[in-house]
């Protein structure tokens, strides 16, 4: 019943959920429903479904595979706004790239686009002076299917999905 309860709430969650949150909906320990967590990531990578349960920074979430994407775009809502995802799409493209650069091109937002990037695990930001250093982090590239890691090859699979 309590892997049903995590499933539940896995599936229902607009935003990636933590370990504690899922302890206080469900009133289940948080060392349990860690476990369970883990449990049902291993089951659906298992079962090979269309769906997966990753961790994006601190949480937890229930999508569907990259692979599949395609077939629910329209469908779908974004984990991401326009604006992010387009200052995340700017940081992907010209990483390593500093904050106060992409400030320059994204305008102010990008300030709250990259807090939002860094507590999902899609961006990582490294202290460089009076700026910061921004790249893309290896759930950037589970996240959007991306077998690629180095910045060249993000940058070349960015290109070859625009065309």
């Amino acid at each position: 019943m309590e892997e049903l309860a995590i499933e539940a709430i896995l599936f229902s969650a607009d935003k990636p959920i933590s370990i504690e949150e899922m302890g206080r909906i469900s009133g289940i320990e948080k060392a349990r429903v860690g476990e369970i967590v883990k449990n049902l990531m291993n089951e659906y990578r298992a079962r090979k479904t269309a769906l997966e349960i990753i961790q994006l920074g601190n949480g937890y979430v229930m999508r569907v595979r990259p692979a599949f994407s395609k077939y629910i775009e329209r469908l779908a809502e974004r984990d991401l706004d326009r604006g992010t995802l387009r200052t995340l799409a700017v940081i992907a493209y010209h990483q390593p790239i500093k904050m106060s650069d992409l400030a320059r091109k994204r305008g102010n937002k990008a300030y709250g686009h990259v807090k939002r990037l860094e507590e999902l695990g899609l961006v990582d930001a490294e202290k460089s002076g009076r700026t910061r250093i921004l790249r893309t982090t290896k759930t950037f590239c589970e996240y959007f299917g991306i077998e690629e890691s180095d910045p060249e090859g993000i940058k070349n699979r960015l290109k070859e999905l625009i065309r």
